[in-house]
Formats: structure tokens, C-alpha cells, sequence
């Protein structure tokens, strides 16, 4: 069954904005998650992030669908294999934000 994260990225940041260190589960999701947050707020380049989740104990063979949702104020991702899916809040103006990268000139 899979479940929807609801998550603020800031509940993974210590005080100077990089990630916990510790204790390591929470810092491999922080990961994840920053990962998100850089490909999604990246607007040039296509999403490559695999969906980190195992069915019947197998890696998921997604790709991430993500995108910034104004409506949730976050940043929104879907496994079209798994479902896995959920919103990422508070990601603006981190290390992460890629959002404000000039577009490239072509």
C-alpha cells in the first residue's frame, strides 16, 4: 500500500541549512528528498531520480514525475510505477533551489 509523504524539508536541515547527519535513516530520505527538490526546481534538464521505494522487495523501476505544485504550496513528486508520490514543503531558498538557476542561452 503506499502512502502519501507530506514533508518540510527545513525538519532536515540543521541551523546552518545543510542535512542532519544523524541518525542515518533520516539523513538517506533527506537525501532523497534534496534530490527531489534539485531536479524538480531544475526547469532545463529532464527528471532522472528513481523512485527509491522496493515492492516484494525489489527496486521500483520509476522514474519521478515532479513538479512545483502552487496549489500545495511544495514541490509535488509521482511514481507512475508504484504510486509513490507526495508534496516536499519549504524548499525554497535552500542549497536545493535550483529555481533561480539563469536558463541556459541556446
Amino acid at each position: 500500500m503506499v502512502n502519501t509523504w507530506i514533508v518540510d524539508l527545513r525538519h532536515y536541515l540543521t541551523p546552518a541549512g545543510a542535512l542532519l547527519g544523524e541518525p542515518k535513516l533520516a539523513r538517506k530520505l533527506a537525501e532523497y528528498f534534496a534530490q527531489i527538490v534539485a531536479q524538480g526546481s531544475n526547469y532545463d534538464e529532464p527528471i532522472t531520480l528513481r523512485c527509491r521505494r522496493r515492492p516484494r522487495r525489489r527496486p521500483c523501476t520509476g522514474v519521478l514525475e515532479i513538479c512545483p505544485d502552487p496549489d500545495q504550496d511544495g514541490m509535488a513528486w509521482f511514481c507512475p510505477v508504484c504510486g509513490d508520490n507526495g508534496i516536499i514543503r519549504g524548499w525554497e531558498g535552500t542549497f536545493w533551489d535550483n529555481s533561480d538557476i539563469p536558463l541556459a542561452i541556446h
